[in-house]
């Protein structure tokens, strides 16, 4: 039987093109990255504690600060997961309120779970001409936390997996006219302040609380990312959030973080501040070129700013590259695989209409240029499939965006109540006790608590019928749910 590592080994061996998470694209022998195994070791003397920092720890998350100008920043070992945990208890107190935005991770859900919130979702504004979820309304988060009272914090995610940038500073100055702690999930944005072709990060344009994940797209290995305070947040609440959330990372992180991964962050921060700027120049060059090439496409589309100002969506992260292939009559799934076995290209994820490729400051031009072939091709060589293509003009592409479930239960008290299994087809009007999502993005479709329509279960058998995988059910066959149970008769 083949190994893990043995089949990690042939596949590094091999020619595939990795557009998609990690962000060091596996480039980071060029750094002279020594051999894990000769520094993997534990708070021996000199090197200090990260639950405890004092020295070289308290050193290199004090560098990162500078890096990204925050006030108080620290490392995460167990990936942006672990900061979402950490800044949801840190903000709000068990038993408390959360407005969230409900394409938030399924992080957001477990913090949510776990200290027995009641959960307010503002849902992303429906993006059509993809298929997109598109931003977050700060109308729509000013009315909700109007008819809300009570709420402690607002978190949101922007930008998301397919970049879409909601208007955060508008979002903070609502938040905080009440006095609330606003949380941003930019897991996906840990690049936006190293050029002004991104949009801003949410640490400037004030948010209390960023996590980025360091390892979606910059050189660092998986599992690393970053905590921020912001430097906007005053000194008595700053304070506040210091004490929780160095509390609470102590509960969600293990007591024994890897000090591999830990050089693994400061080694990128040493970059960023010595080779960053130059770097993301040519990185810059080499999307704009991409981007110029793929406008020329006539059947396949490379989504771009044209969707700014629609959707409440206030800006867009362009290093997402967003095949879509609606006018092709092609799916994600089906356009992904085309990457992969005729070109050797593995994208990040695929969607309903679209794929997504996630680029890096570490794509070589010869990456980029790769791509373009690859796509240049794919889109020569399409042709319309007449079935398919009725398909899409009968379900339009914004049936892909989240369905708005109706909520009936507490997330824990779901997660906790009694259940049964049945067929997904006899689930209709029955509510759900466990979560169903595609993986990548990890975004519930279906979270316990909210009763199961029609609607989703349409979605979810078209999914089914374009090869996606459907996860979070215990079955890990996708055919079966289990719901809350319902004593017969009533």
């Amino acid at each position: 039987m083949e190994s893990l590592y043995e089949k990690l080994v042939a596949y590094g061996a091999g020619d595939a093109c990795p557009f998609h998470m990690p962000g060091h694209k596996r480039n980071m022998g060029k750094w002279g990255f020594a051999d894990p195994f000769s520094f993997d070791i534990t708070e021996i003397d000199g090197f200090d504690n990260l639950h405890h920092a004092e020295g070289i720890l308290k050193a290199a998350q004090e560098r990162a600060a500078r890096v990204y100008g925050a006030r108080r920043t620290f490392f995460l070992i167990n990936g942006s997961s672990a900061g979402i945990l950490a800044a949801v208890s840190a903000c709000v107190p068990k038993g408390g309120k959360l407005l969230m935005a409900r394409n938030c991770h399924k992080a957001v859900y477990h913090a949510a779970s776990l200290l027995d919130l009641e959960t307010v979702y503002v849902y992303p504004e429906q993006e059509r001409r993809y298929g997109l979820n598109g931003g977050i309304s700060p109308e729509r988060v000013e009315r909700l936390l109007e008819e809300h009272p009570g709420v402690q914090a607002v978190i949101v995610t922007s930008p998301t997996y397919d970049g879409v940038v909601s208007d955060i500073r508008k979002i903070a100055q609502i938040v905080h006219e009440r006095g609330l702690f606003l949380i941003v999930d930019e897991a996906h944005g840990a690049h936006l302040a190293f050029s002004p072709y991104f949009p801003d990060s949410a640490l400037e344009l004030g948010a209390d609380v960023v996590i980025q994940s360091v390892h979606k797209t910059l050189p660092s290995l998986t599992q690393t990312a970053l905590l921020h305070i912001s430097r906007q947040v005053p000194e008595k609440r700053a304070q506040f959030l210091e004490d929780r959330l160095s509390r609470y990372l102590g509960v969600y992180q293990t007591s024994s973080p890897s000090y591999v991964l830990m050089a693994s962050i400061d080694q990128c921060m040493a970059w960023l501040s010595t080779e960053g700027a130059q770097a993301f120049a040519a990185y810059v060059d080499n999307l704009t070129e991409f981007r110029k090439k793929m406008g020329k496409l006539s059947h396949l589309h490379l989504v771009g700013e044209e969707v700014v100002g629609t959707a409440s969506i206030y800006g867009l992260d362009l290093s997402k590259l967003i095949f879509s292939g609606k006018d092709a009559g092609i799916g994600g799934e089906a356009l992904s695989q085309q990457f992969r076995q005729q070109f050797g290209i593995e994208l990040e994820m695929a969607a309903g209409s679209y794929a997504l490729a996630l680029s890096s400051v570490m794509d070589s031009r010869e990456n980029f240029a790769r791509l373009a072939r690859a796509a240049e091709t794919i889109d020569n060589t399409t042709k319309h499939k007449v079935g398919e293509k009725k398909r899409y003009e009968k379900e339009p592409v914004h049936s892909d965006a989240l369905l708005r479930l109706p909520q009936i239960m507490r997330l824990s008290a779901a997660e906790d109540a009694p259940w049964e299994e049945l067929p997904l087809p006899d689930t209709a009007g029955r509510i759900s006790a466990e979560w169903i999502y595609l993986y990548p993005p990890g975004i519930p479709l279906a979270a316990p608590g909210e009763r199961i329509v029609p609607e989703l279960l349409a979605q979810l058998e078209r999914y089914r019928r374009q090869g996606m995988s459907l996860e979070g059910m215990r079955d890990l066959t996708g055919e079966k749910l289990r719901v809350i149970y319902e004593t017969p008769g009533k």
